[in-house]
C-alpha cells in the first residue's frame, strides 16, 4: 500500500515500509526504511543550531534547519549538505548546484516499461512517482518507487528544463538516522569473482568503484547493508542492487552526527552527460529487506528476481544440460571432431553442443578474425548450415560461441571500418588478449551487429548462444559520442542488440558471459536468463564463487560446468562426483572432451546427468540456503517452494588425521512434517533446531556428499 498524507509519502507491503516526506521548503526527506511500522518517522529529527551547518534561505533567521544533517532522498551538491552527494549537476555557466524541489507525484498500479534499459516487471506492484523540479535550469527530476512482497525498485529520470546541464553524478542515495551499520560487498578477480568482504561503515567512507565499462570481476554492483550483528539467520539486511551492465560507483559514510549515507548508481568519473532538450533514464535500483539475516535476503531477492526481472524463453532450452567443446579442444578442431563429440555428449544424456571459440574467420589463435562472424569453411571442411544440421540430426540442439562487442585488427571488419573501434586519435590503443573493444554507442555498429547476429542464428539454426566479452574499455573516445557519455550510451547499445536478437528469436538461449563471471549482473539476467559463473571451473574453488553469487542471484541463473581433471586453471584434481555435485549447483554442463573418458566415467556421468535433470526443479526453483562455508567445508541446501522436497550438496576440502564431525541446521524445512533422508526418518523440528551429521566417510580428499530430503 502506497499512501501520501499531510506531505507524508509512505509504502509499505506485509514486510517492510519505506517513508519520505515533503518538507516545508519543498525538499524530500528520507525518514525510514526498514520493518513495518506505523505512523510518522519525522518525529525522530532533531532540530537544533548545530555550528557551520549551512540553512536553506527559505529558512530565514531559522538555523535549526539545515540539509547538513538531515535525512535525504535526494542528496544534491550546492544546497548545504557537505556530506557526498548522491547527484551532482553542472550548470550551463559551470556551476556545480542544483536545488530540486517538489512539483507533483501520483500513485498507480503496475510497473511501466522502461524504453532501453532493463526493467523490473509486477502487474500488481504499487507503483509511487514524484516530480521535482530544479531552481534554476527548470530541469525535472522523476523518482519512481515499485514495492512487492520484501523488494523496492527505484527509478530515476532526469530532463533539462529552460538551460543546458551536464548530469556529472546520478546515484540513487539512503540516508539512515544515527545507526551501526556494516557493508557487504563482493569483491574478486578473473577466475575468482564474488568474494564476500565486511567492513563497518564508519566517518572515513568506503567506495567501490567500477571504471572498466563492464560491471568487472574485480567488484560486484550489489551491495548488502546491514546492522552490525546480523548473520545468516538473525538480523536487519538491506540488498542494493543495479540492473545495470557497464561502470558504477558505490558509496557508504558516516556524517559527523552519526547519521549513514551510502549510494549506488551508473557511471565512474569519467561519466559527464550533457542534457539539452533530452532525457537522461538512469538505470533501475533494486532494494530487498529482511529482519530475518542474510540467508532470508537472499532467498526473498532471488525470488523477486527469477519472477520479476530474470528472462523468460517463451520456449526451447532450459537450464539444459550443454557440453562446451573449449576445455575439450580448444582452437584444434574440424568439423568431424565436432560432430565426434557431440554425439558423445547426446550418448552421455546432454540437451546441447555448443561450439566455442575459433569456428570463424580465419581464426586459430586468438590474434585476429573479431568482427567476421562467418565461418571458416577451410577448417571446419563444410558449411555452418551443414554442420548445425548434422548435429541437430543426432538428437542434439546446437549453440555457438561469439564476442559481438569486439575487434581484431586482423579482420575484414576492422580493414573496412577502422572508425567502428572505440581508439584515441593520434594514440595508439590499448589492447586486451590482442583485441580492441566496438563502439557499440555507434548506431552503424550495433546496426550492423543486429544484422549479422541475426543471420547467423537463422543459418546455424541455433538454440543457445554463448555471448562473450573478453577485455574491458580503456580508450574512451568514440567517433560520434562524446566521452563522457561513452559508458552509458555504450551499455544502451548493447541493450538494444539483445533486445532486438530476443524480439527476433523468443526461442534463443543467451548465455551471457565476460571471460567467465565479469559481467554477471541483473542487467544481463534481463536478457541473457543464465551467464557463465567464472573461468574457474575447479569445484573447489568454484563452490566458493557460486555462494558468493547466491547472496545475490538466483542459483538457476549460473552456469556451472564439470570439467576435466587436472583442473586446467589450478591443476587439481578432484574426484568426478564432487566435480558433478559443485556443478548441480547451477545450470550443469560438462567442460571436457567426452570422447576420451573410460567407460566407467561415461557410466557415471549418465546417472550423474540424470540425477540433475530429477533435481533441476528443487535447484531452479526453488530456495537456496548456505548452512556452512569454512575452509574446512562448503554445505548447501536447496528447498523447493512447497517444503516437501530438498537437496543438500556438502564438499569436505581436505583429509586430516582424525577428523572431526560436520554438523549443520537445515533450513526451509516445515517443522512440523516428518522427513526421509536416506534410509533415516526425521523431523523438520530436528533437522532445523538440533541439526543434522553429514555423512562424510573421510576416505579421500575434496570428498562431496550429495543428499535427497523428501517429506512423507
Amino acid at each position: 500500500m502506497i499512501t501520501y498524507d499531510s506531505d507524508l509519502f509512505t509504502i509499505t507491503t506485509d514486510s517492510f515500509t519505506y517513508q519520505m516526506k515533503k518538507d516545508a521548503y519543498g525538499r524530500l526527506l528520507h525518514l525510514y526504511h526498514g520493518s513495518p511500522i506505523a505512523g510518522d518517522a519525522s518525529a525522530l529529527l532533531s532540530y537544533r543550531d548545530r555550528g557551520f551547518s549551512g540553512s536553506p534561505y527559505e529558512a530565514g533567521t531559522d538555523r535549526t534547519y539545515s540539509y547538513d544533517y538531515l535525512p535525504l532522498e535526494v542528496s544534491t551538491a550546492g544546497e548545504g549538505d557537505f556530506r557526498t552527494p548522491g547527484i551532482v549537476i553542472e550548470q550551463e555557466d559551470g556551476t556545480l548546484s542544483a536545488a530540486f524541489r517538489y512539483e507533483s507525484h501520483r500513485i498507480y498500479t503496475g510497473t511501466e516499461a522502461v524504453r532501453g534499459l532493463p526493467h523490473a516487471s509486477a502487474d500488481d506492484a504499487e507503483c509511487l512517482e514524484i516530480k521535482l523540479t530544479e531552481e534554476l535550469s527548470k530541469a525535472e527530476l522523476t523518482l519512481t518507487y515499485a514495492a512487492k512482497g520484501s523488494s523496492l525498485v527505484r527509478g530515476m529520470r532526469i530532463k533539462a528544463g529552460d538551460r543546458k546541464i551536464t548530469v556529472r553524478k546520478a546515484l540513487y542515495s539512503m540516508d539512515t538516522l544515527a545507526s551501526d551499520h556494516d557493508v557487504i560487498w563482493f569483491d574478486g578477480r578473473h577466475c575468482s569473482e564474488r568474494n564476500m568482504k565486511r567492513d563497518h561503515i564508519d566517518t572515513s567512507a568506503l567506495t567501490c568503484t567500477s571504471r572498466r565499462g563492464a560491471t568487472s570481476h574485480q567488484m560486484n554492483n550489489s551491495f548488502i547493508i546491514c546492522a552490525s550483528d546480523t548473520t545468516e539467520t538473525h538480523g536487519e539486511a538491506v540488498l542494493l542492487s543495479l540492473l545495470w551492465s557497464g561502470s558504477f560507483t558505490f558509496f557508504a559514510e558516516k556524517d559527523q552526527y552519526g547519521t549513514m549515507r551510502c549510494a549506488l548508481g551508473a557511471g565512474s568519473e569519467f561519466f559527464s552527460y550533457d542534457l539539452e532538450n533530452d532525457e537522461l533514464v538512469l538505470p533501475q535500483l533494486l532494494m530487498t529487506y529482511s529482519a530475518e539475516g542474510l540467508g532470508d535476503l537472499s532467498v526473498k531477492n532471488s525470488r523477486f528476481v527469477s519472477d520479476h526481472i530474470r528472462r523468460k524463453l517463451r520456449g526451447g532450452l532450459t537450464n539444459p544440460v550443454l557440453l562446451n567443446n573449449w576445455e575439450a579442444t580448444y582452437f584444434d578442431f574440424n568439423g568431424e571432431k565436432l560432430l565426434q563429440i557431440a554425439k558423445e555428449a547426446k550418448n552421455l544424456g546432454c540437451d546441447l553442443f555448443v561450439l566455442d571459440d575459433g569456428w570463424f574467420g580465419h581464426r586459430n589463435d586468438d590474434l585476429s578474425s573479431l568482427g567476421d562472424w562467418y565461418e571458416n569453411r577451410e577448417k571446419l571442411g563444410m558449411s555452418l548450415d551443414e554442420l548445425s544440421a548434422r548435429i541437430t540430426e543426432a538428437g542434439i540442439a546446437f549453440g555457438l560461441w561469439v564476442e559481438p562487442e569486439m575487434i581484431s585488427e586482423d579482420s575484414d571488419l576492422y580493414r573496412a571500418h577502422p572508425e567502428w573501434a572505440l581508439a584515441v586519435p593520434g594514440k595508439a590503443p590499448v589492447r586486451g588478449r590482442y583485441q580492441l573493444v566496438l563502439d557499440m554507442s555507434n548506431p552503424e555498429v550495433t546496426d550492423y551487429l543486429k544484422k549479422t547476429l541475426d543471420d547467423l542464428i537463422t543459418r546455424g539454426r541455433l538454440s543457445y548462444m554463448k555471448w562473450d566479452y573478453n577485455r574491458f574499455i580503456t580508450d574512451f573516445h568514440s567517433s560520434v559520442t562524446l566521452p563522457g557519455r561513452i559508458e552509458y550510451d555504450y551499455i544502451r547499445g548493447l541493450y538494444s542488440v539483445f533486445e532486438y536478437l530476443n524480439e527476433r528469436h523468443p526461442d534463443l538461449l543467451i548465455e551471457g558471459c565476460s571471460g567467465g563471471g565479469g559481467r554477471f549482473d541483473l542487467g544481463l539476467l534481463y536478457y541473457t536468463p543464465q551467464s557463465w559463473l567464472s573461468d574457474d571451473t575447479d569445484a573447489i574453488e568454484r563452490i566458493d564463487i557460486e555462494f558468493g553469487s547466491s547472496y545475490i542471484y538466483p542459483v538457476s541463473s549460473f552456469g556451472s560446468h564439470v570439467s576435466a581433471v587436472p583442473n586446467h586453471q589450478t591443476h587439481r584434481t578432484s574426484p568426478l562426483f564432487t566435480r558433478s555435485s559443485v556443478a548441480m549447483i547451477g545450470s550443469y554442463g560438462l567442460e571436457l572432451d567426452p570422447t576420451k573418458l573410460s567407460e566407467g566415467e561415461k557410466s557415471v556421468i549418465r546417472d550423474e546427468i540424470k540425477a540433475y535433470k530429477e533435481l533441476c526443479p528443487i535447484i531452479k526453483d526453488g530456495d537456496f540456503y548456505r548452512l556452512m562455508h569454512t575452509p574446512d567445508a562448503g554445505c548447501c541446501l536447496a528447498v523447493s517452494q512447497d517444503r516437501k522436497d530438498a537437496v543438500l550438496i556438502a564438499v569436505r576440502r581436505l583429509s586430516h588425521g582424525n577428523p572431526k564431525d560436520f554438523h549443520v541446521r537445515l533450513r526451509g524445512l516445515d517443522e512440523k512434517a516428518m522427513y526421509s533422508v536416506g534410509d533415516k526418518v526425521f523431523s523438520g523440528s530436528m533437522l532445523m533446531n538440533a541439526g543434522f551429521l553429514l555423512p562424510f566417510t573421510y576416505s579421500e580428499d575434496l570428498e562431496a556428499v550429495r543428499v535427497r530430503i523428501k517429506a512423507l
